[in-house]
């Protein structure tokens, strides 16, 4: 029988409350003997009376896990430096890694209790899939490990003497031998680490006996010569093209990566399919350090394409457990789309900042948290922001991160509760490595006996600050015990650095104001650095290390560390590497470049250094597999001869800038660059002419020589490259001329933004995404990386499908333009512009949809700025163009386009979703480029059923829209004004737009008149219709929801109130029309519709009945929401949806659930049970007391209304003792039951 109790990781409870056990680690738990507890206090521990009871103690196996996941990765990425050449690289490794495989400490070599280690990874693995390994089999695998060290001792003696004597032919025979004995043990081991039904539980164990067996054969194939093989011989032990004998490293790697990504994936499934994020978070972030992270190195193991040591990298993002409050039960989505970042390039975290607000009574709660991230090398940051502000802002919190290469990390957070409710966040204390620990605190007023600690991190990495010798048998580093505190308590080898802050709110009481509660932390492993180039090393620098990409990020496969980019045609990615001074003790000329990328196709990819004289030049990548799932074998490598980077200056870092871009073919993945170090042996008149273009690129903006007025047909975009031209002009020829033009243009970009009635437009205010800014879903950012705007620019990502899931979450921005704003009667200019798009959906509407349109803007303009001395771009130095092919009008409708960027009959016509020609007067674009026109292409693209938004038509330069909006009689109370959104709902879809504006143009005449009041009266119509549909279903759901309770104060229920009546009242209010905003429906977070703030209060009266229902009733998770958790049941009792509700099924005669309770033999109570008995037989559902005899509700077929529905019954008992149980039964066919309620009956007299 399975006891299904309540032993989660975590509980999410409908109150809020949070029970945290301490299963996994890494935010500590009180009571855990080993939370602070440093290695050498470890082996105190471990060579005193204790040994057996703390090596026996399996109950810190997860943590365990990952101290040896944490401690193999790091010695793995070549981080720790080693004594000797390559004969000793391979023992050195060995001897930092032995003491996580075999701690000395654990047993005498080759007993059971020296297989420490292997037992608490299975162990580990056990407790988060929730399975157990058979003895039989733990035992067999037990075993094997017992064989495996000896063998390893014998071979570890033998290297060591053949390294102090590698011409002695004695011992080179003797190393022969024990390699052979030692990887047979190993061939013969692996399938007892892999044994059918039990993979999951035995993967952590399986990936590190694949690295061991991995590690020894590029031992073997580095040095096999050196021992006495024949090189033939080393050859097979690499690759074995025959398939005769045993697969040699090459098919190794494949075979032992594919294996533990294949099985990591098929684990977390199950994890997402529980419905709980908790597990399926706890298994991601632990088994990425337990296996995927040691996978990802694998790569670098082979010694012929990495002769040299290797400096890796992983950017992978973990998180650890959520901390605070949670009112209601997420979806596992949701939890996803707010917590954890989306694939993205990689990214530093510097700011954040938290507006706090009193949310009720004297309660300051957290209001908004604004993150403030940098990519790596880049000279500017971007921001993100979670929650709203509903209520005053009373104080800001601000943490403030120095840039990356301070290499001031935040290496742990406290997050601070208070006494008698933990759960609720107070404050944080985030500690540095170099600087001193920042502590925000939400509540100034709490007693210093009052607050809690819940600390978030990771464990320890390895020690790497003393060289030893591998061979010194007595050396300290071969008998150094690992840290074992978690989270790691020794800021020296912290592993982890904070890198994302996820956070979630809601109201608390329904009608309190909007409060964050709930918070999840992203941590990235310290590997990741500054893109710094080593002198002895190949240093590898993962794609998404890059600072810009229009490109895709996408989730890596599992086996590379981290995500990857992917390059379509056109798109590009710009990275930047760090050269540092030479050290003296290492003479390097340069460093030769290759890249470790997939592709389905061959590709043309154009590469440039743009900060070194080394050109463009574009290679032809031949494909490396059709398959469309990402294995070991889809990467390939790829030589970039044409480029090479220069070695470092005397005394000064230097940058050199990298462009990868897409010239045509297929796509192509590109994981990593990596860097191979080779160690062996006219200005006036260019000022005159950039002066005289920027003075007609000024004048062109304005209406008269008074300058005083902007012309109509002039963007926002028209007057940033004017201020680029301007900016550019030499202050030693022109000093005085270019001090005026810097005036007029700025008092152009004044007027510019006075006329813009959407607010930040430009979003170059901080406050873009401000109370009165835009509204946006999570991981839509500002950035100012991209040379064709002159600054920040709104970047949106494509819709979000979380892993696992069949739902897609579209991307938006949107902002309302207040009535207030507007004139009666009045033509108004929507106008922005498109750096680059695809599937991206505009809507602007009053009446309707007035513009709907989808624009897909090709990524055409092509050219490099180089950097200026600060990391930023030099907007003044001569570009490197890539040449614009020529584009060709095409709509994806039935509409005709043109090349002349004109309709054929309707000539410089505007109209409700077309674009329009602009006049010549706007040609002002700086670096050489053409004015950027857009058109139309005739009635057919409008959208008269309001359904489907129309392609707009590519014209010779499609990048800046325009479209009209016309108003009718403003309202003040009606309050319609203009509905700006930008939407993309496609996964592969993305935008970056800039100088997005609502302009005044002309007042309505004639036609234009009369069509915008016909269209005005009609839309009064439809409105007092959805008015009165509106009335109608309020009206019904708040019968319904009245019904349940005894009072107008909805704050007692009925007696008679059953479950399935409280589910019936929230599928009415379910069934309100018009409450999320039909443009944006299914976003995250919702967008509220007409009828959003009704929805939102009979919402929370729903789920204050749920509350009183599960208050009152004495049954643990009666209702089965919980699945059958609280209830011991046998196999085949399962939990099933049926529509609203979930039900208990028991389908064989063999079946039974029951729980056990006590309460107060003084008192009457009533058993109530709804439930429907499907085919012969009964379904019973008895309660005893243990003293009398028990009673028994008994359902069959036969019920009234049972034909599809259920029937609920009751029972009156008196028991005789204070432990009663309640079992379900039945004795064939069906038995499904919706809920089980016993409720005292002092609840009957209290109603």
């Amino acid at each position: 029988m399975n006891q299904n109790y309540n032993n989660n990781e975590y509980e999410m409870m409908g109150t809020g409350g949070m029970d945290y056990q301490p299963r996994y680690p890494l935010t500590n738990a009180p009571g855990s003997e080993f939370q602070q507890m440093d290695y050498k206090d470890w082996m105190d521990m471990c060579t005193n009376e204790s040994v057996g009871d703390v090596f026996g103690d399996t109950a810190n196996a997860v943590r365990d896990g990952l101290i040896i996941g944490t401690g193999v990765a790091w010695a793995l990425l070549g981080l720790i430096p080693v004594v000797g050449g390559a004969a000793s690289a391979i023992a050195g490794l060995f001897n930092v890694l032995l003491p996580y495989w075999w701690p000395e400490q654990a047993g005498a070599p080759g007993t059971p209790q020296a297989q420490f280690s292997w037992n608490q990874l299975m162990t580990a693995a056990e407790e988060m899939v929730d399975k157990k390994i058979l003895e039989s089999k733990r035992g067999e695998a037990t075993a094997r490990w017992q064989g495996i060290q000896l063998l390893g001792r014998d071979y570890y003696s033998a290297l060591c003497d053949w390294i102090h004597d590698q011409d002695n032919a004695g011992k080179k025979e003797r190393l022969r031998d024990a390699f052979d004995d030692l990887d047979d043990q190993l061939k013969l081991a692996m399938p007892f680490f892999s044994v059918q039904g039990f993979e999951l539980p035995m993967l952590s164990m399986y990936a590190q006996a694949a690295n061991m067996h991995l590690l020894l054969l590029r031992d073997v194939v580095q040095n096999g010569v050196s021992w006495g093989f024949a090189p033939y011989e080393v050859d097979r032990y690499y690759f074995d093209p025959s398939g005769q004998r045993s697969p040699g490293l090459l098919q190794l790697l494949g075979t032992y990566t594919n294996y533990c990504v294949e099985w990591y994936e098929k684990g977390l499934q199950e994890q997402y399919n529980t419905g709980r994020w908790d597990k399926f978070n706890n298994f991601r972030r632990n088994m990425t350090i337990m296996v995927l992270d040691t996978v990802a190195i694998w790569p670098t193991f082979d010694p012929r394409r990495y002769p040299l040591p290797t400096k890796s990298q992983l950017t992978r993002t973990l998180y650890t457990n959520p901390v605070g409050e949670r009112l209601y039960r997420e979806n596992m989505d949701s939890l996803e789309n707010t917590l954890v970042a989306p694939p993205q390039l990689f990214t530093w975290l510097r700011e954040i900042e938290i507006p706090v607000g009193i949310v009720y009574l004297d309660d300051r709660a957290p209001l908004l948290c604004k993150q403030t991230l940098q990519r790596t090398l880049s000279s500017t940051t971007w921001s993100i922001t979670q929650g709203e502000i509903t209520t005053p802002v009373i104080d800001t919190l601000t943490l403030t991160i120095e840039p990356p290469h301070y290499q001031d990390d935040v290496w742990k957070v406290n997050t601070h509760g208070i006494r008698g409710n933990t759960d609720t966040v107070t404050g944080w204390t985030f500690n540095f490595i170099k600087s001193p620990d920042q502590t925000l605190m939400v509540w100034n007023n709490i007693a210093p006996g009052s607050v809690t600690d819940r600390w978030s991190g990771f464990p320890c990495r390895g020690n790497d600050s003393v060289i030893c010798d591998p061979c010194d048998f007595e050396n300290t580093c071969r008998k150094e015990t690992p840290n074992t505190s978690v989270p790691c308590d020794d800021k020296q080898h912290y592993s982890h650095r904070l890198s994302y802050v996820g956070a979630q709110g809601a109201s608390r009481h329904g009608f309190t104001p909007f409060e964050l509660m709930w918070f999840g932390y992203g941590w990235t492993h310290v590997s990741a650095d500054n893109n710094v180039l080593d002198e002895k090393k190949i240093t590898q620098i993962p794609a998404v290390k890059g600072y810009h990409t229009n490109g895709a990020v996408i989730k890596g496969p599992g086996s590379t560390g981290g995500n990857l980019v992917k390059l379509s045609e056109n798109d590009d990615l710009n990275i930047n590497v760090a050269v540092l001074p030479p050290s003296g003790s290492a003479l390097v000329y340069g460093y030769n470049i290759r890249i470790r990328y997939a592709s389905s196709a061959e590709t043309r990819l154009l590469v440039e250094q743009v900060s070194e004289d080394h050109g463009s030049y574009i290679y032809n990548i031949p494909s490396t597999s059709s398959a469309d799932s990402l294995t070991y074998q889809s990467f390939s490598y790829y030589d970039l001869p044409f480029h090479r980077i220069g070695p470092g200056i005397e005394e000064t870092p230097t940058s050199s800038r990298l462009l990868f871009q897409n010239s045509g073919g297929g796509d192509i993945i590109i994981d990593k660059i990596e860097f191979i170090p080779i160690n062996t042996p006219g200005a006036e008149y260019e000022a005159n002419q950039a002066v005289e273009k920027a003075r007609k690129a000024v004048n062109a903006l304005f209406t008269n020589d008074a300058k005083n007025a902007l012309q109509l047909n002039v963007t926002d975009y028209a007057v940033d490259q004017a201020a680029n031209l301007v900016e550019c002009v030499s202050e030693e020829f022109h000093a005085q001329e270019k001090m005026i033009l810097l005036d007029q243009v700025k008092f152009a970009k004044r007027l510019s933004q006075t006329r813009n009635l959407l607010n930040y437009g430009d979003f170059e205010s901080s406050d873009w995404s401000g109370e009165n800014g835009w509204r946006t879903s999570p991981h839509v950012q500002v950035a100012s990386d991209n040379p064709i705007f002159k600054g920040r620019y709104l970047h949106m990502p494509g819709a979000r499908s979380p892993q696992f899931s069949n739902n897609t979450y579209p991307t938006y921005a949107y902002q309302k333009v207040d009535e207030s704003k507007l004139k009666s009667y009045t033509r108004y200019l929507v106008r922005g512009f498109v750096g680059n798009s695809k599937d991206l959906e505009l809507l602007v509407e009053r009446y309707g949809k007035d513009v709907h349109v989808e624009m897909d803007v090709p990524n055409d303009i092509r050219y490099t700025l180089p950097m200026n001395e600060c990391g930023g771009l030099d907007r003044c130095k001569p570009a490197s163009y890539q040449a614009r092919p020529p584009h060709t009008c095409t709509c994806k409708d039935t509409a005709v386009a043109h090349t002349d960027c004109q309709c054929k009959d309707k000539g410089n016509r505007t109209s409700t979703n077309m674009y329009t020609n602009v006049a010549t007067g706007s040609e002002v674009y700086t670096n050489g480029f053409h004015a950027h026109k857009s058109c139309g292409c005739g009635d057919k693209h409008m959208d008269k059923n309001g359904t489907h938004p129309y392609k707009s038509c590519g014209c010779k330069d499609p990048h800046v829209f325009t479209y009209h909006i016309d108003t009718g009689c403003v309202d003040q109370e009606e309050n319609l004004g203009l509905f700006f959104a930008l939407k993309i709902a496609s996964e592969n879809g993305m935008a970056n737009i800039d100088n997005l504006e609502i302009i005044e143009a002309q007042p309505l005449t004639g036609e234009a008149l009369a069509r915008v009041k016909k269209r005005e009266q009609k839309w009064r119509q439809e409105m007092a219709q959805k008015r009165l549909e509106t009335e109608k279903a309020v009206q019904t759901a708040k019968g319904a929801i009245q019904n349940l309770f005894t009072n107008a104060q909805q704050n007692r229920l009925k007696f008679e109130t059953l479950f399935p009546q409280i589910v019936h009242a929230e599928k009415l209010v379910e069934q309100i029309p018009y409450v999320h905003h039909p443009f944006l429906s299914g976003a995250l977070p919702a967008v509220p519709g007409m009828n959003f703030d009704i929805f939102q209060q009979l919402l929370a009266v729903i789920g204050n009945a749920r509350a009183l229902y599960e208050q009152r009733n004495l049954v643990s998770n009666g209702t089965f929401g919980a699945g059958i958790a609280n209830w011991n049941a046998t196999d085949g009792v399962t939990v099933q949806p049926e529509g609203p509700t979930s039900v208990l099924v028991l389908s064989n005669w063999r079946d039974k659930a029951f729980q056990n309770l006590r309460l107060d033999p003084d008192r009457g109570y009533v058993l109530r049970v709804t439930a429907r008995k499907e085919g012969a037989g009964k379904g019973t559902v008895t309660i005893s007391d243990y003293a009398a005899s028990p009673e028994t509700l008994t359902f069959t077929s036969c019920d009234e209304n049972t034909s599809g529905t259920f029937v609920t019954k009751t029972l009156e008992i008196f028991p005789d003792t204070d432990s009663i149980r309640i079992d379900i039964g039945e004795t064939e066919g069906t038995f499904r039951v919706e809920s089980v309620e016993l409720i005292c009956m002092k609840q009957m007299e209290d109603n």
